[in-house]
C-alpha cells in the first residue's frame, strides 16, 4: 500500500514562494522514517534536516509544487491561501497516485477539508483513505517527512534570493526585522517592490503606500 504524506512550507511570508511538499512510500516502510529520526522540520536543526532529506530517497519519493508570489496573487484575487493549498495539495495527491493519503490540517473541519481537496483532485479519490489531523507533521513519520522536504525546497528557495539580491533578510515573514528592511531598501532604490514579493499581502500594501507618502512629502 502506498502511503502519502503532505505538508506546506511558506504559507505566510511576504517575500517569495510557498511549496507543498509530498512524501510517498510503501506502508512496510514507514518504520524506516522513524530509524531515520523523521520529525516536524520545526523541531530540526538545518543541518539535521538536510541530512535526513538526503536520505529519503532510499524510502521513498519526494514531491514538491511550487506556487509563486506572483501566482499566489493572482488566485489571491478569487480565493484564499488555504484554496491555495488545497489545489497544491491536490496536483502533488493526483502525481503519486496513492492508496492512503495524510495531510497536515489548516482548518478547524477535517472531513470538509477533505472534501475540498477530493474535489479540487483530478484523480479519482474513490479508494483512497484519507486523514487529515492538526499537527500531522509532529505525529506521522510520512506526514513529518513531507514537511522537511517542503521546508528544504523553501529554504533553498530564500537562500537563492538572498543571492540574487546580495543582502540577507532572513526568512521573509512579516515579522523579521531585516525583511522589512530590505523591502523598504528596496523600494527606496527602485521604486517598487522586488517581483518575488507578495503584494497582496496588507505588510506589502503597507510598504508601498508608505513609501507613496514619503515621496508626496519629499516633492
Amino acid at each position: 500500500m502506498k502511503v502519502l504524506g503532505i505538508d506546506e512550507a511558506g504559507r505566510g511570508p511576504v517575500i517569495g514562494s510557498m511549496f507543498i511538499g509530498g512524501f510517498v512510500t510503501d506502508e512496510k516502510d514507514l518504520d524506516r522514517l522513524e530509524d531515520l529520526g523523521v520529525k516536524d522540520s520545526k523541531k530540526l536543526s538545518d543541518s539535521r534536516r538536510e541530512g535526513i532529506r538526503e536520505n529519503l530517497g532510499e524510502i521513498g519519493d519526494s514531491i514538491v509544487e511550487e506556487f509563486t508570489a506572483s501566482s499566489i496573487d493572482s488566485m489571491m484575487e478569487g480565493m484564499t491561501i488555504n484554496r491555495i493549498e488545497i489545489k497544491g495539495f491536490a496536483r502533488v495527491i493526483d502525481q503519486a497516485d496513492p492508496d492512503k493519503v495524510v495531510m497536515d490540517l489548516p482548518e478547524p473541519d477535517a472531513e470538509e477539508f477533505i472534501e475540498k481537496v477530493k474535489k479540487s483532485m483530478n484523480s479519482d479519490s474513490t479508494d483512497v483513505e484519507f486523514t487529515a489531523e492538526h499537527g500531522a507533521d509532529d505525529s506521522f513519520p510520512v506526514v513529518s517527512a513531507a514537511s522537511i522536504v517542503a521546508k528544504s525546497a523553501r529554504e533553498s528557495h530564500v537562500e537563492e534570493l538572498h543571492s540574487k539580491y546580495g543582502y540577507d533578510f532572513a526568512s521573509g515573514y512579516p515579522h523579521d526585522k531585516p525583511t522589512i528592511n530590505f523591502l523598504e531598501r528596496y523600494l527606496d532604490q527602485e521604486g517598487d517592490l522586488p517581483p518575488e514579493t507578495r503584494r497582496s499581502w496588507s505588510t506589502a500594501e503597507r510598504l508601498v503606500d508608505q513609501h507613496r507618502q514619503n515621496s508626496i512629502s519629499d516633492f
